[in-house]
């Protein structure tokens, strides 16, 4: 039976109907307050301001409380940024984060394009996809950019065998750093360099299908050469068509997304006219620590055989806390 304890999804907040993938604090990060294109975080006992888009309210907390901050990075126009320190760069840190039974080390680094390595507001789906792995045993799992591999990582502890694919030789390197630091148990992550598109056209050619999938493509990017380029706009319906020509009968997808002007229902409707059933579509969200406010932070669509299996455990009445 399928478990999603810490995925919520509240059926009312406030007498409003909700329909959100909400990504909670949980040991080693939270979201303290947001405004004014700023996320303000405690990551790993660190106080840090980090550039966000979508906060386009004011501040909860009084300037003096941003001012505590340990680390903040600074964006520039051409899209780069650095970090300004109080004292030094932390370097490389690990982040324990148990998930099931098994605990993962997420090794995170402070990028100067404000990136640390994990995307907390992705932590619910990857306990989403541990929870679908864990209900059907031993199987395979894929990871389409897939980044540094929290979601690859979270699948393979519940005992899959999963490819993780992205067309970045950094990242994956990255994400080879926490598998060697993590126990997986019986569970395995190949980490493969390459075009997105490319490897499920070879997987679809080759007759390979893979029991839950998760893919988060990014708005643009390129792929593993020149002439591999990814635009979300253009492409996002090939890629639910290709992800429908892989995933095994009774399969889980998970199709997320954060770019700009892309909505649930869209995602939810790629999904179905790939021909895959829909059992959820919502947004994904980020609660504050200490307030009820949510951080917008992208859309999301499962497609599952039951969709009442679904729902009896991602729906719950109420914010729980951590």
């Amino acid at each position: 039976m399928l478990r999603f304890d810490s995925v919520i999804i509240p059926t009312y907040l406030d007498g409003v109907r909700m329909n959100d993938l909400i990504a909670q604090p949980f040991p080693g990060y939270a979201l303290i307050d947001s405004g004014d294109g700023r996320k303000l975080e405690d990551i790993a006992g660190m106080l840090v301001d980090r550039a966000s888009p979508a906060p386009l309210w004011r501040p909860a907390l009084k300037p003096e409380q941003w001012q505590r901050v340990v680390g903040r990075v600074e964006r520039r126009a051409d899209g780069g940024g650095n970090w300004i320190w109080q004292q030094r760069d932390p370097g490389e840190i690990e982040l324990p984060y148990r998930i099931g039974n098994r605990e993962l080390r997420l090794v995170l680094r402070f990028t100067n394009f404000g990136h640390i390595g994990i995307f907390p507001e992705q932590e619910p789906v990857w306990r989403l996809l541990h929870a679908a792995v864990a209900a059907r045993g031993p199987c395979k799992g894929l990871n389409l950019f897939g980044y540094t591999g929290a979601a690859s990582l979270a699948m393979a502890a519940a005992g899959a065998e999963v490819f993780h694919v992205d067309s970045a030789k950094g990242v994956l390197s990255w994400g080879k750093s926490s598998a060697d630091k993590s126990d997986l148990g019986t569970g395995s992550v190949r980490w493969v360099h390459e075009d997105c598109m490319a490897f499920l056209d070879h997987s679809r050619r080759k007759g390979f299908r893979y029991d839950v999938i998760c893919a988060d493509p990014p708005a643009w990017g390129h792929g593993k050469t020149k002439d591999q380029m990814w635009k979300i706009d253009e492409q996002l319906q090939a890629l639910a068509d290709a992800l429908a020509g892989v995933v095994s009968e009774n399969g889980v997808v998970v199709l997320c997304a954060h770019a700009p002007g892309v909505q649930r229902t869209a995602v939810a409707n790629v999904l179905q006219a790939a021909g895959l059933k829909v059992a959820w579509s919502g947004d994904l969200v980020q609660s504050h620590r200490d307030d009820e406010r949510l951080l917008p932070a992208g859309v999301c669509a499962v497609s599952a055989p039951d969709t009442q299996l679904i729902m009896r455990h991602l729906i719950q009445p109420k914010l729980s806390g951590v």
